[in-house]
């Protein structure tokens, strides 16, 4: 007696080409993406590790030169001194992006009138609408050593004399504070929102439980806000570090790097190595080394978060 079968089909499954094909269309719309995205980010860092290997210039001359390029750059003493300029900035900056705003989005979010939360939220938001080099020209107004802001408030409240001049960006004991005091007073831009939506996702019945069990504002903040914000503070580390690693604005706009070598960061001293010394293998060699720098905290920073997930 023959043995029945049963009924259902099994599905056949289809090759790779006409899965592709049957979604030809979402493929076409992503593929200018795609291609942007392998132009912008990543051919130039494979584009400056190989060029890194060559003497290149400017005039297009290449010659290649293994990695003496970066033999050079670990003997080269104003690179290995960026690198320490580099932490001394960057750190009490990445700290100051984080504390600063999470500390104004407490201070706003305690504020029991709706009505005046937005207000304050646009007001913080309100600094955004000027491009970032539009602040950077107008610190460089407020450190001016006989008209700047500064030097006039310290003369009317008598901290310094009439005639004494001082100069902010040009002193080496001043430029490091100088650079980091810039921004002041550190809560303009998207950071405070972010903490605030945070914030605004805290349960009332949390926040009330906590009021009837006698928890003080600081109590609640401690115990509550900051274990539910730790994400925020986590993307804010992780970026500052990153962004702090690249950025060299005020170094190309105030200072070129002095007085001397005194605000030279491993970023400025690509772009002068490139552009002022047309020496584009060389200025590789130091992007490679940023790069990888970068990459390499990135790939910690996945796996400590992922840890923690697990």
């Amino acid at each position: 007696m023959a043995q029945k079968t049963s009924g259902k089909i099994a599905p056949h499954k289809k090759s790779l080409l006409a899965r592709i094909w049957q979604a030809r269309i979402a493929y076409l719309l992503l593929a200018p993406l795609l291609i942007g995205l392998i132009v912008t980010a990543y051919y130039p860092p494979i584009s400056g590790l190989y060029h890194s290997l060559f003497d290149w210039n400017a005039n297009g001359r290449e010659v290649f030169i293994g990695l003496d390029n970066f033999k050079e750059l670990f003997q080269d003493p104003v690179f290995l001194n960026s690198i320490p300029t580099l932490f001394k900035l960057m750190i009490p900056r990445l700290l100051i992006s984080v504390i600063v705003p999470l500390i104004a989005a407490e201070l706003i979010f305690g504020v029991r009138s709706k009505r005046w939360q937005y207000n304050y939220r646009v007001m913080v938001l309100l600094p955004m609408v000027a491009p970032g080099l539009v602040y950077t020209l107008l610190w460089q107004k407020i450190y001016d050593p006989q008209s700047g802001l500064l030097s006039t408030i310290l003369r009317g409240l008598g901290l310094i004399g009439q005639d004494q001049i001082v100069n902010w960006l040009g002193d080496p004991k001043l430029v490091i504070p100088a650079l980091i005091f810039m921004g002041f007073p550190w809560i303009g831009g998207t950071a405070v929102l972010i903490y605030m939506s945070g914030l605004m996702n805290i349960s009332g019945e949390v926040i009330e439980a906590s009021i009837l069990d006698g928890c003080t504002p600081m109590q609640r903040i401690r115990h509550i806000d900051l274990p539910l914000l730790i994400g925020q503070i986590k993307y804010f580390l992780v970026f500052g570090l990153i962004g702090g690693i690249q950025d060299y604005n005020s170094q190309l706009v105030l200072t070129q790097g002095g007085p001397g070598y005194t605000t030279y960061v491993p970023g400025y001293y690509m772009y002068i190595k490139a552009f002022g010394a047309s020496r584009m293998g060389y200025a590789s060699a130091v992007g490679v080394v940023m790069f990888v720098v970068i990459f390499g905290l990135t790939i910690l920073i996945m796996r400590y978060k992922k840890k923690e997930e697990v």
